[in-house]
């Protein structure tokens, strides 16, 4: 699971950020509740853009450094 502190890439736009928080947020689909969970990535090296702050499902990164 994604931590605060990690370095983090998306896995389709690449791009190499940093996790400031992790929010949980509780979905209902089709009656079936569930916790997902988004992350606020600071943005270090992104291609698109300079920078900035980013609120993304967390299924979506994969961490960029192993321990």
């Amino acid at each position: 699971m994604i931590q605060v502190g990690d370095l983090i890439k998306h896995k389709h736009l690449g791009g190499l950020g940093l996790v400031k928080r992790v929010n949980t947020v509780h979905v209902v689909h089709d009656g079936i509740h569930k916790n997902q969970y988004q992350a606020k990535i600071q943005w270090l090296i992104n291609p698109y853009e300079g920078g900035g702050y980013t609120v993304i499902w967390t299924h979506l990164l994969k961490k960029s450094e192993r321990k």
